[in-house]
């Protein structure tokens, strides 16, 4: 996504609410200050956190509190499709000022919902998105109405607890250390980079910062930087002015061997052997080679994420 696994959401088209459809084959483990509902809308994918990792399929909700840890890979050749509806935590916080301090504790909703229930939430989510897209006079009116609906229902029916104004607090100021020692991966992941570097700029132990990314991130500090750097590498796979030594220095990997190890764990196939399956696709579609391959994760444009939902009538049940 080029930038920090500490998911920086930019409210560009309302204030404290964002919506668009995400196409994913791998997304890192991250975390993220929002609430963030995701309603699959086709194909699988396998969800990893800190306490468990499951699978989930087209019409399955998920609830993410904010700053918790999930990873995301597709359990299929083709990337997943979620609708993702994101809210800041102190959405209508003038109104529910303990929302921010609310924990849910069923990550996936429709586990917790009956299906009439699980149909009306989905359409919800839905028509949110429609009319945070349309750009008509007062659609965010409708859009927070419904955002509203949406906590109300969930919070009538999804198990929740309620922290402590401490525990928000020191929530807070990990979710801070996270953002900061995954900005830094993102700016120095092409650089030698050692645990104990970034344990000296926090001002804590090694030890404490290795425990620290397993609590937290569900990975060692060392995996992190691999699937960072092997991003990286991802995009530039494609440009055929680029070497494989040439990817494997600018991406910070010392050895070509480890580049291809990745590449066999994530596609069964060296990087070279990638590398020509991509040309030969683009030979196939007659066009021109890409030199940014964007072979994770893509986010659909206002107007295709507008076209994909209207084609698929999804949301259309009837409460």
């Amino acid at each position: 996504m080029g930038k920090s696994e500490y998911e920086l959401i930019h409210y560009e088209t309302m204030q404290h609410l964002q919506c668009f459809i995400i196409c994913i084959s791998f997304r890192n483990a991250h975390i993220h200050r929002a609430w963030e509902l995701g309603l699959v809308l086709e194909g699988s994918a396998r969800i990893r956190m800190r306490d468990e990792s499951f699978q989930v399929g087209p019409g399955d909700l998920l609830l993410f509190n904010p700053n918790q840890s999930h990873e995301i890979a597709s359990l299929a050749s083709q990337p997943v499709k979620i609708l993702i509806v994101q809210a800041a935590v102190h959405f209508c916080g003038d109104y529910t000022p303990t929302l921010r301090r609310v924990e849910f504790e069923q990550v996936r909703v429709s586990e917790a919902v009956s299906a009439p229930v699980l149909a009306v939430l989905a359409r919800r989510m839905t028509d949110t998105a429609r009319s945070f897209w349309s750009g008509e006079p007062y659609s965010p009116l409708y859009c927070v109405a419904q955002v509203c609906l949406l906590f109300r229902d969930l919070l009538l029916r999804v198990p929740y607890r309620t922290i402590s104004d401490s525990e928000y607090s020191s929530r807070k100021k990990k979710a801070d250390r996270i953002d900061r020692i995954t900005g830094y991966i993102e700016e120095h992941y092409y650089e030698p980079l050692r645990l104990s570097d970034l344990a000296q700029s926090e001002g804590v132990t090694t030890a404490y910062l290795s425990h620290f990314f397993r609590d937290n991130l569900n990975i060692t500090f060392q995996d992190y930087l691999n699937i960072t750097r092997f991003e990286k590498a991802l995009q530039l796979i494609g440009d055929p002015g680029l070497s494989l030594l040439d990817i494997c220095i600018e991406c910070g990997f010392s050895d070509s061997r480890y580049l291809n190890k990745l590449f066999v764990q994530r596609f069964g196939c060296t990087a070279r052997e990638y590398r020509a399956q991509l040309g030969q696709k683009d030979r196939l579609a007659g066009v021109e080679q890409d030199k940014s391959i964007p072979v994770s994760e893509r986010m659909m444009s206002r107007e295709e994420a507008q076209a994909y939902l209207e084609a698929r009538e999804w949301g259309t049940e009837k409460e």
